[in-house]
């Protein structure tokens, strides 16, 4: 049984089938790198008004990928936000005023400690949901020779459907471990796991993802 199985009725999945999506896998290829999406403690702590309660269960998920990652040799990477006291520079958020004070403090937007990049593990900052844009992404994955993506964070139907996305725009499979991407809606998780596993790339468990590690 898919994770969306509860949400997604038969008719609409036969829909994407009968044109011929959702079959077969996008599959890895020749280099992995592991990209860990916004898991700082604006979103990740349920204490800020942006957190989940899904996010220490994400948190224990990514950090069981990373040691596995870090093991293997994949290149690690990593995305945050920053605060801008310009309103320009932040962006059209539909945010309360409350929201952006606690999103102010610097803490909000430190990855958290279970996952603490290393020195030689790249975080770009953006200011927008997808990973990829603004930033330096692509040419740092061209230049480890990256081909394929294990994304992973929050939230699910934001930042994380936005990076999927222009990871697959920009000519890179993509692999959704369905434990280590987190939303504040059980529903949007589940609609936007379905939606692109139909398009553009493969959403599969933790332990499969595991054992690609393990053939490295």
């Amino acid at each position: 049984m898919a994770i969306w199985d509860d949400v997604i009725t038969e008719q609409e999945k036969e829909k994407f089938y009968n044109g011929g999506m959702g079959v077969g896998r996008v599959g890895f290829g020749e280099r992995a790198a592991l990209l860990i999406v916004d898991m700082s403690y604006g979103f990740a702590d349920p204490s800020y008004p942006l957190g989940s309660e899904t996010g220490p269960a994400c948190v224990e998920n990514i950090r069981i990928l990373l040691d596995q990652a870090r093991a293997k040799g994949v290149p690690v990477f990593y995305s945050t936000s920053e605060w801008k006291e310009n309103s320009v520079e932040r962006g059209l958020w539909k945010r309360t005023p409350e929201v952006d004070k606690a999103l102010s403090q610097p803490k909000a937007y430190e990855i958290v400690s279970e996952l603490k990049p290393r020195q030689d593990e790249p975080v770009v900052v953006k200011m927008v949901p997808s990973a990829f844009f603004g930033t330096n992404l692509v040419s740092m994955l061209v230049q480890k020779r990256v081909d394929t993506l294990i994304l992973t964070g929050m939230v699910t139907s934001g930042c994380i459907y936005a990076t999927a996305v222009d990871g697959f725009s920009n000519g890179f499979r993509v692999v959704i471990p369905q434990e280590a991407v987190a939303d504040r809606s059980v529903t949007g998780h589940k609609v936007s796991l379905f939606n692109f596993h139909m398009k553009y790339g493969d959403v599969l468990s933790m332990d499969e993802v595991m054992e690609y590690f393990s053939t490295l």
